[in-house]
């Protein structure tokens, strides 16, 4: 397994010293695409808030896109995070983007606490 993967395998788990290993000590950059996705993508798809807010401490790119055009915040979204939602806009994610089909954030979010959150936005 590398680095990368391991780092990965750290995020999705929400082992934030694991996390603070490889980027620290093993200068990983926290905005390096691993399989078309940066990390701050995996924290905010597996709900792991505590390693998106550290991530996005350590530089990383709020409003970056994936290899299929997702943001940190829509992926949340779509995971049904609320959490991860309510973190991610008041650090300045963008709500009114749109999905790769075509749809508003508010259209794709499900549950009604995420489309509240995104009309106070």
């Amino acid at each position: 397994m590398s680095e990368h993967q391991k780092l990965v395998w750290s995020i999705k788990n929400g082992d934030l010293d694991q996390v603070r290993d490889h980027l620290e000590n093993k200068n990983l950059d926290v905005n390096q695409m691993i399989d078309g996705r940066m990390p701050l993508h995996y924290a905010a798809d597996y709900g792991q808030c505590e390693v998106v807010r550290y991530l996005l401490d350590k530089g990383a790119d709020i409003n970056a896109t994936d290899k299929h055009g997702i943001t940190t915040l829509l992926a949340a979204i779509w995971e049904g995070h609320t959490s991860c939602v309510k973190l991610l806009l008041e650090k300045g994610a963008k709500p009114n983007g749109l999905t790769p089909d075509g749809k508003s954030y508010l259209d794709a979010a499900e549950k009604d606490e995420i489309k509240e959150l995104l009309k106070l936005h």
